[in-house]
């Protein structure tokens, strides 16, 4: 018989068991941050898309934290288990990046080779390939793993495996394939230049006015606001009042046909030179914007994004 709903608790959960909880991330992200570049650089090349990477990264993570609570024996290999936890969370949950027309590539290219070559090939690989395909591709042209562990992590047979590798050679190879995938839509344009100039005036008033009642901020990785008055007092308080070791600057440029803010900084004590330290992506609706994701403790993003428009940047790590 149906079980009744459990009573919600009074005063909603105690104040020491969120800080424990805290405690407790702060200290799994920590251990695990030597190996989140090589992470990133692998869940990068399974999507084909620089913000994918980051969105599948911190599902790994979140899920690994999960998986660690409820893990009684030691974990070994901890860059294969992230890779399994990441790989499993992709196929759970693909999200297909903006398509571009490009040539064909049926191996993963060589460090040597143009960066924007082999960022089309794995556009074109995200668009074209199914999931189990795609991973199977990632893992055994890039990683050169044998076919028995590519099995396992992807729960499947070998010949599963084989199978998954013709599919998808045969595909990226098929002079007739096509690009069918429209482009999301695009933020509105004024809006974010409204937005990059409120940052640069240090207009916290204008700010605020710019989102949507029930907006959401995402300081990915880190916190997550939602409500137009909880990111007036917390995100943009903080950059705009609280944080005074640096002068912000910010324009729009546009990666791939999608405009980006760029947080340009400069330090207070004239210490060094202007440098990117932050990039802003938004999401906007009639009214304005309705999602904002800063990248700020996503280092391996701000680089990539500096390394592309050919822009310098400053990171800060993975955590407060």
């Amino acid at each position: 018989m149906p079980q009744p709903c459990p009573s919600p608790l009074p005063g909603g959960l105690p104040q020491p068991t969120l800080n424990a909880a805290q405690a407790a991330h702060r200290e799994f992200l920590a251990a695990l941050e030597p190996l989140r570049g090589e992470l990133f650089r692998y869940c990068r090349r399974l999507t084909g898309s620089v913000w994918d990477a980051e969105d599948l990264v911190q599902e790994a993570l979140v899920r690994a934290f999960t998986r660690a609570a409820q893990t009684h024996q030691p974990i070994e290999r901890p860059m294969a288990w992230l890779v399994r936890i990441a790989t499993n969370a992709y196929l759970d949950q693909v999200r297909r990046p903006a398509p571009l027309l490009v040539e064909p590539a049926e191996r993963a290219a060589p460090a040597a080779s143009d960066p924007a070559e082999v960022r089309d090939a794995l556009t074109e690989m995200t668009i074209l390939l199914a999931p189990q395909e795609r991973a199977a591709l990632v893992l055994k042209d890039v990683f050169d793993l044998p076919l028995k562990e590519i099995a396992a992590l992807l729960s499947t047979t070998e010949g599963a495996v084989k199978a998954a590798l013709h599919r998808g050679r045969r595909r990226l190879a098929d002079p007739d394939r096509t690009t069918a995938l429209a482009r999301r839509t695009a933020p509105d344009r004024d809006t974010l230049d409204a937005l990059a100039a409120a940052f640069t005036a240090y207009d916290l008033d204008g700010l605020t006015k710019l989102f949507v009642e029930h907006a959401v901020s995402d300081v990915i990785g880190v916190a997550h606001e939602v409500g137009r008055d909880q990111i007036a007092a917390g995100s943009l308080h903080h950059t705009l009042r609280l944080e005074t070791s640096v002068v912000w600057r910010s324009e729009v440029r546009e990666l791939d046909g999608d405009p980006l803010v760029l947080m340009w900084a400069t330090p207070a004590d004239g210490s060094g030179p202007e440098a990117v330290e932050d990039v802003l992506r938004a999401e906007t609706a009639v009214g304005g914007i309705t999602r904002l994701r800063w990248y700020y403790f996503c280092p391996d993003v701000v680089k990539d994004v500096g390394d592309r428009l050919g822009v310098p940047v400053r990171t800060h790590g993975y955590h407060v």
